[in-house]
Parts: structure tokens; C-alpha cells; sequence
């Protein structure tokens, strides 16, 4: 067998995988490159498509800053055909404002929906079947939050009729239950065994 020189790469690649520490450095750093190579190439290099991704961030409270990254990457895509980008600056001035998130928030919403004209690139063709991650609408909802405890009366009346249920239950219960639990039953049933047993 012929002796590899010192120095070589081989020499240093047997050397380095034979520290562990070394080794899952190597490992996490190639994950870390991996996923920013993901993120970066999911990006969409159109003004029209992040607008809408900003929309949605919105409905879905993700938050000013978040929205506001999504609002620059419009602003710096490439592809800006279909927007008023003079809307969109608006709607970056105004989640950038301070006051409360909330209101400036749903203002920029508005003011990025009509900066689509209304037309969300996501919105289905007329005609054309729904395919792979396609939604098939163009409607973005806001996010579902159910009232908590009694709002109106119609929820009051359900908490009343349950109470009602509950009070009716316990009354049957009692009223219905049985005169001998199992356990006296058991107990006489032994006794009369073990008298039976005497007379034997």
C-alpha cells in the first residue's frame, strides 16, 4: 500500500471526522446553509405577490414588523408590474406610524388592497380547476377569535338551559335512585349464606 503524504485532504478529512465536536459543527453549519438557501429561493421576486402576503400577515396578526418587512420587500422586488407603489409607500408610512397597531394596521390594509386594484394575484382563473397549493379563492379572511364567556342572549339562554339540565339530572338521580345500594344487597346476600349454611 502506498503511504499518503502529511497534509494531504484525505489526511485532514480522516483527522476531522474523528472529533465529534467537529464533526456536528460541520453538520449544523451545512443545515444552516441549506435553510437559508430554502428561504431565499421561496421568496417571491414580485411586487404584487408580497403585497398580498403582507394582507395576509395583517389578517392573520402577525404583527408591524413582520408587515412591514413584507411591505419593503415590495417596494424592492424587481417584478413591480400590477401595483401603486405610491399606495404601497403610503401603507409603509403608516404602519411604520406610532399609535395604536390595530387601527393603523387595518388602514394599511386597505391602502395595500387598493393598490391591487382589488385583484389579489392568488384569485382563481375563471374556468380553471384548482391544483397543488392553489386555494381557489381570493378572499382573505381575518383571523376566526369566537367571543369568550356570554356575548348575547342567545348565549345566555344555552348556559341556562344546560344549568337546567344539569339541576334535572342531579334531581333524577336522587329521586330515581334505588332503595338497597349494591353493597346492602351483597351483605344480605352473604348473611343468608352464611345462615343457610348454619341449618346445613
Amino acid at each position: 500500500m502506498s503511504k499518503e503524504p502529511p497534509g494531504t485532504p484525505c489526511v485532514l478529512v480522516r483527522v476531522a471526522a474523528r472529533t465529534p465536536a467537529t464533526l456536528s459543527v460541520a453538520t449544523l453549519a451545512l443545515l444552516l446553509l441549506a435553510g437559508a438557501a430554502e428561504a431565499h429561493e421561496g421568496e417571491s421576486d414580485e411586487s404584487a405577490v408580497l403585497v398580498e402576503q403582507a394582507i395576509a400577515l395583517i389578517a392573520n396578526d402577525a404583527g408591524k414588523d413582520k408587515v412591514a418587512e413584507r411591505i419593503e420587500d415590495a417596494l424592492m422586488a424587481p417584478h413591480k408590474e400590477d401595483v401603486d407603489l405610491k399606495l404601497v409607500e403610503q401603507a409603509r408610512g403608516v404602519v411604520q406610524s406610532p399609535g395604536p397597531e390595530g387601527a393603523s394596521l387595518q388602514e394599511a390594509r386597505g391602502l395595500l388592497l387598493r393598490s391591487l386594484d382589488g385583484k389579489l394575484p392568488s384569485a382563481p382563473e375563471a374556468g380553471k380547476l384548482v391544483t397543488g397549493t392553489e386555494t381557489g379563492t381570493s378572499v382573505v379572511l381575518d383571523e376566526f377569535r369566537p367571543a369568550r364567556g356570554i356575548a348575547d342572549s342567545g348565549d345566555a339562554a344555552l348556559f341556562a338551559l344546560a344549568l337546567v339540565a344539569i339541576v334535572a339530572g342531579l334531581w333524577l338521580s336522587v329521586r330515581l335512585r334505588p332503595r338497597h345500594s349494591i353493597r346492602d344487597l351483597e351483605r344480605r346476600a352473604a348473611a343468608q349464606e352464611d345462615r343457610e349454611g348454619r341449618k346445613r
